[in-house]
């Protein structure tokens, strides 16, 4: 696997992270359209990594490919490749990425008209032993304005617990059960719809 490999770049030759991760990894050189990424410390040494959803057409019959790479900074300026999914998570609407205190918070949203809302946010955290990044989090929300219905869950996959709260007819609901959550899944060749 070529995830280690950083090319070392002049200033004047600095690439953007796209151009850089397409360099690194040619066998994926399809991914030619940018989603959206984010900036941020994520394996905690100080220096910017990326994020960013790329798809592409493989120009087969099996359609879109989507991945979520981190790319992480390095000295020279540069980056490196920290970790890429394999087929992620394909949205009817879109996604938003951001990194906050160190996580990396990847929302997938499924409804957004109508005053309706449907969204995943998945949360991933810096693993040093692994060297990858591990799904941390699960929040869904789905909410309707018109009939005022909605309901919330959140899955910590630390602690193994799932908290779900629906609202009806003016009356909250809130569960919480414990899951059996044995090993949590790493980014790195992590497939969304497993």
């Amino acid at each position: 696997m070529l995830l280690g490999l950083a090319l070392p770049l002049a200033a004047a030759e600095r690439l953007d992270p796209q151009q850089m991760f397409l360099q690194l990894r040619p066998d994926l050189g399809h991914l030619q359209f940018l989603w959206t990424q984010a900036e941020g410390d994520l394996n905690g040494d100080g220096m910017a990594d990326v994020a960013m959803l790329l798809t592409g057409s493989t120009g087969t019959d099996a359609g879109r490919d989507e991945r979520l790479v981190i790319l992480a900074g390095t000295p020279a300026g540069g980056y490196r490749v920290l970790s890429v999914s394999a087929d992620f998570c394909h949205p009817s609407k879109f996604y938003n990425l951001e990194i906050r205190r160190g996580a990396l918070l990847v929302e997938t949203v499924e409804t957004a008209d109508g005053g309706r809302w449907g969204s995943t946010t998945r949360r991933f955290r810096y693993n040093a032993g692994r060297q990858d990044l591990e799904l941390i989090g699960e929040d869904t929300r789905s909410e309707d304005e018109s009939s005022g219905e909605a309901e919330r869950g959140s899955t910590n996959f630390l602690t193994g617990q799932h908290v779900s709260t629906t609202r009806s007819k003016g009356k909250t609901q809130t569960t919480t059960r414990q899951l059996g959550i044995t090993a949590r899944p790493f980014l790195n060749g992590w497939d969304c719809g497993r």
